[in-house]
C-alpha cells in the first residue's frame, strides 16, 4: 500500500480551517455560539466614579433599544434579540436569536436608580453606588471632628478671654 503525502502537515491544515470557520461564525453571528462551540460575549466596561458605575456594553447586530436592562445590586443582566437583517443561514436552523449576559459588578449598588442611555451604538448604564456602613461611619466621623473643633476652639477662646 502506497503512502500519500500531503503538501502540509494534516493537523496544520485543520488548525487553518478551524480558525477561518472561526472568523466567518464571528462575523455572521456576533452574539451566541461559534461554530467550534464557544459563547461570544459583548465587550462590556465598566467604569468607577465617586458616586456610581457607569457600565457601557457594546452589542454588535443588536438595536440598543431593543436591548432590556435588569440590574441587582450585585450584577447586570443585558437580554434582547438580534435585527433581523443579522440573521446567518447557520442560526436560522439553530433558532438561536434571543442572548441573555449577565456582567457581575465589583461592587454593590443602589439597583433603584439605575439610568440607561444609548450612546453610539452602545447600551450605557449609570448605577448609583450603594453606601454602606463605612461610608456612613465616615460621613459621620468627619462630622463629629468638625463638632470636636468647633467646641475646642469655642473652650480655647473662653480661656484666652478669662486671662
Amino acid at each position: 500500500m502506497a503512502q500519500q503525502s500531503y503538501p502540509q502537515p494534516p493537523i496544520w491544515s485543520l488548525g487553518a480551517a478551524q480558525a477561518q470557520m472561526d472568523a466567518i461564525a464571528a462575523a455572521l453571528m456576533p452574539l451566541g455560539i461559534s461554530a467550534a462551540g464557544r459563547t461570544q460575549l459583548p465587550s462590556v466596561e465598566i467604569e468607577t466614579t465617586a458616586d456610581a458605575l457607569i457600565v457601557t456594553a457594546f452589542l454588535p447586530g443588536v438595536d440598543p433599544q431593543a436591548v432590556q436592562v435588569r440590574a441587582t445590586s450585585t450584577g447586570l443582566t443585558f437580554s434582547g434579540q438580534r435585527q433581523s437583517g443579522y440573521r446567518s443561514p447557520l442560526m436560522a436552523g439553530l433558532g438561536i436569536n434571543y442572548f441573555q449576559h449577565t456582567v457581575p459588578l465589583p461592587e454593590r449598588v443602589c439597583d433603584r436608580q439605575v439610568q440607561v442611555a444609548y450612546q453610539a451604538g452602545a447600551v450605557v448604564v449609570t448605577l448609583p453606588r450603594a453606601k454602606g456602613w463605612g461610608q456612613r461611619l465616615g460621613r459621620g466621623w468627619q462630622q463629629l471632628r468638625r463638632g470636636l473643633g468647633q467646641t475646642l476652639a469655642a473652650w480655647g477662646q473662653r480661656l484666652l478671654e478669662d486671662r
